[in-house]
């Protein structure tokens, strides 16, 4: 049978092209609207975390925007390295815009990694009315006029508490002294002593300023759980800027910033939990006996102690050396005579006269007499090598400062010198 074919009228076809037409009107409407949804929550987002963060990868483009780089500091693909593991180094990173939020609070990962016993001299997290300055406070000027979390890894002052965590302040007129660990500019009660150097993952450190108040916590393992380091009371200047700056002295470690995270507070933020002592870093059982020896820290303390020993006597000149070598020969001596005459007046049995008599009031007496002159020998002998070696300390000490402040005078000349074409041509 003949099929007839069917026709449609030109009224039917405009009915179901109107349809069609409504129906993509529709689909493209709540496009539009996803679209619009997505772009609200990107701006909500960006206006909470501010224009002081920064995350990788970074990729190859050697720059971060919204950031100046200073001195040594390069960007990598995973990091901003603001000093590599050379001495004689200052790098700096700072923000372009100032810090948007009144109240904030900011996680940084970070590595420290260098030599196993000693490094140095460790990095800042900076928030001052003035940024890209450059100077020896960890690379920053001087005179800044803010707040500074320092990560101080060298210890100057030798009271065995470093790597360390503490807050500093300044109007300007104060400067740090690397002497004391800037103890006198030190927020009263800002610090404490953490190992974070050589980690096997990033450290996190979180940073929250809120009604005038300074807390600082830390995660050693990165695993989301934080121990107190301290608060402070602080107030800082209106409308500053935020900067991370580092710097490396004879000892050196890579500072590594991963990431930078500014989330602002509202009023409703809860209060901080209690401060609370700081844990031991025990070793988990899983972990094996290489890796729960980097938790040893009393080892690693006796072993710098050592190497801090060694550095000093290296240091030394020849005739200090040789003063101290004759100030022990005496001390040997005058030990070596004591134990002798201690045997001499205490014999085994009581010594006896021709007639078969005891003479031991003469002995006693005479024993005594040397007991006490090689005792008054010891006591000078101790007394003239405390002396040497207290004298031999503090030359020592004065020449340390004296090249410290020059290496330090010199390595800022030598960034802040303008580059010459023969010095690109070398």
């Amino acid at each position: 049978a003949t099929r007839t074919p069917r026709h449609v009228s030109s009224a039917a076809m405009g009915a179901t092209g109107g349809a069609n037409w409504q129906t993509l009107a529709g689909r493209s409407n709540m496009h539009l609207l996803l679209a619009a949804i997505v772009l609200s929550a990107a701006s909500t987002a960006a206006s909470k975390t501010g224009l002081v963060s920064f995350q990788g990868p970074f990729g190859s483009s050697g720059t971060l925007e919204g950031w100046t780089f200073m001195g040594s500091a390069v960007v990598t693909e995973n990091f901003v390295r603001l000093t590599p593991a050379d001495a004689g180094h200052e790098g700096a990173v700072w923000s372009k815009n100032k810090m948007p939020f009144k109240e904030w609070e900011m996680e940084l990962q970070f590595k420290v990694t260098g030599a196993r016993y000693l490094g140095g001299d460790g990095f800042a997290l900076w928030f001052t009315k003035k940024s890209e300055q450059f100077g020896t406070t960890f690379g920053n000027a001087e005179d800044f006029q803010g707040l500074g979390v320092i990560l101080d890894t060298y210890d100057n002052d030798g009271k065995r508490d470093n790597p360390s965590i503490s807050a500093i302040t300044s109007n300007g007129s104060t400067k740090f002294d690397h002497d004391t660990d800037g103890r006198d500019q030190r927020v009263t009660g800002a610090m404490c002593k953490i190992n974070y150097r050589n980690p096997r993952n990033p450290v996190s450190l979180k940073v929250r300023y809120q009604d005038k108040v300074l807390f600082v916590s830390y995660d050693l393992r990165n695993k989301g759980s934080y121990t107190d380091c301290f608060r402070a009371q602080v107030e800082l200047p209106e409308n500053y800027y935020v900067g991370l700056t580092a710097h490396t002295g004879q000892v050196a470690d890579n500072h590594d910033i991963f990431s930078v995270a500014t989330m602002s507070l509202d009023a409703h933020t809860p209060e901080a939990v209690p401060m609370q002592e700081p844990v031991l870093q025990e070793h988990a059982p899983h972990e094996s006996q290489n890796a729960a020896h980097e938790w040893r820290k009393d080892d690693d303390r006796h072993l710098q102690r050592f190497a801090d020993s060694v550095q000093r006597w290296t240091d030394m000149t020849e005739e200090a050396k040789e003063r101290a070598r004759h100030v022990r020969d005496e001390v040997e001596k005058a030990r070596a005579s004591e134990a002798e005459v201690g045997d001499e007046v205490a014999p085994t049995e009581a010594r006896t006269g021709n007639d078969g008599s005891r003479n031991s009031d003469t002995d006693d007496a005479s024993s005594n007499s040397i007991l006490k002159q090689q005792q008054r020998q010891h006591s000078e002998a101790t007394d003239r090598f405390r002396e040497e070696m207290s004298s031999t300390l503090q030359l020592l000490q004065s020449e340390v400062k004296q090249i410290a402040h020059e290496m330090r005078g010199t390595i800022t000349l030598a960034h802040g010198a303008p580059r010459t074409s023969s010095d690109d041509e070398g």
